[in-house]
């Protein structure tokens, strides 16, 4: 018995292989744990004061001339915004954004191309230091990790990957892009964006309490990302709209 397809069923794309994890993304994440093993095993203890003085994330450092401040280089206030993100506290916080990397990145690498997806994660970062900063002026602690650049990865793809009906199109980068409006009214997205707010909130303002300081969780910095994720991802996007896809895919029904 032969099962015709039904009228309102995307057409079938081949399955894509059980592994197929873009290469910008597996660079990615090797990068940042070469420059983790260099910090560990490679710098003195000076060399690696230096380099976290100089490439994290100090909001403070833009605003007055503390005395940790104006050893600084002239220049690590420009960079830092990115360069934070490459530097990790232990293993752990390393291991903890690679997953995340590897899931959320393989599929908006894949379908926003090798180009795209750099400069997409290097603004996320920039945004999820900017918000820090503004929520934290006057903090002279240094912010580093690229939970900036995964928390953009998750808003991007929930605006594609996570919808109710993306299982219906399977491999990521054919499944039509919800407006900000769709996104919002998607209930499997909606329910992503709430837990990850909430969670986000809770554990940094639990850390913050539990551990001072110190142990904080960056919180901010996972918002601030999610958020320009969430809000921007239509200019990387370089797959049609659903509108776009329908005719698609009346071209190709027989």
């Amino acid at each position: 018995m032969t099962i015709e397809p039904q009228a309102d069923d995307p057409p079938r794309r081949p399955n894509p292989p059980a592994i197929n994890v873009p290469f910008v993304v597996l660079a990615t994440i090797v990068v940042l744990a070469l420059v983790h093993v260099v910090r560990m095993q490679v710098l003195t203890e000076t060399q690696d004061i230096w380099t976290l003085l100089n490439f994290s994330m100090i909001p403070d450092c833009y605003r007055s001339a503390d005395d940790v401040c104006v050893l600084r280089e002239p220049w690590a206030n420009v960079v830092s915004p990115l360069s934070h993100a490459f530097l990790h506290g232990d293993w752990t916080h390393f291991l903890t954004n690679a997953v995340w990397l590897l899931a959320f990145g393989t599929p908006v690498a894949r379908r926003i191309g090798t180009g795209r997806f750099l400069i997409f994660c290097a603004l996320g970062a920039a945004a999820g230091a900017l918000l820090f900063d503004l929520l934290n002026p006057s903090l002279l602690q240094p912010m580093i990790g690229a939970s900036g650049v995964v928390s953009a990865l998750m808003g991007a793809a929930a605006r594609f990957a996570l919808s109710g009906g993306a299982q219906r199109w399977g491999e990521p980068a054919y499944v039509p892009r919800l407006t900000l409006r769709e996104s919002l009214t998607d209930r499997t997205v909606l329910f992503f964006i709430v837990i990850f707010f909430v969670t986000n909130v809770a554990m940094g303002s639990g850390a913050a309490f539990l551990l001072g300081e110190g142990g904080a969780i960056a919180w901010e910095a996972h918002v601030g990302g999610f958020l320009f994720g969430l809000l921007a991802f239509d200019l990387f996007d370089r797959a049609p709209r659903p509108d776009r896809f329908e005719a698609e895919d009346a071209r190709l029904r027989p």
